[in-house]
């Protein structure tokens, strides 16, 4: 059983991916691709070093890896991504507030989904524990940080980025 385990996220974030992508593609049309293209390739470069630092690690229940990185977690990224600049653009908002409520969306998702339920609880990946935990001022019951705080800003400034990259590439494209 536990090596499906690692096969079960890569078939779920390549389907959530490719619905993403062919979603935006009404609005995007091909910059939606190299959006994907360079999410894809910065999550896997950006996980493979830093994962290599040895923050943290990912443990075999993955499966399949591209490098240090599993090959379903650049994935997850274009998913969470273009997920949420679907989503706030679905209430109604557009430009710089989609693209800022796209990153607030991610780190609220990285805070109390991803962490918790497939590092702490399925251990798909694994900390470098640090003395006190890295946010021991809090008192345990209330603590949801799994992992440290430069973690958090990513999810929060890396989708905001690639969202601001495709909305600048679609601006571009209509100036010309």
């Amino acid at each position: 059983m536990p090596k499906i385990i690692g096969v079960i996220p890569l078939f779920l974030y390549g389907i959530l991916a490719a619905l993403t992508i062919s979603i935006l593609w009404e609005k995007y049309n091909f910059l939606v691709i190299v959006q994907a293209v360079t999410i894809l390739l910065v999550a896997t470069i950006g996980e493979h070093l830093v994962s290599g630092k040895g923050y943290y690690h990912y443990t075999n229940r993955n499966e399949i890896f591209v490098g240090r990185v599993p090959v379903w977690i650049p994935l997850m990224w274009i998913t969470a991504i273009q997920g949420t600049l679907i989503l706030s653009q679905f209430v109604g908002l557009n430009g710089v507030e989609s693209i800022a409520l796209s990153g607030i969306i991610c780190a609220s998702f990285d805070l109390y989904f991803i962490e918790p339920l497939l590092s702490r609880k399925l251990g798909m990946w694994r900390w470098t524990s640090v003395e006190r935990g890295y946010f021991g001022f809090i008192p345990e019951q209330v603590n949801r940080f799994t992992a440290p705080f430069g973690n958090y800003l990513t999810w929060l400034f890396f989708p905001i980025s690639m969202n601001w990259f495709l909305s600048c590439m679609a601006i571009f494209q209509f100036l010309l």
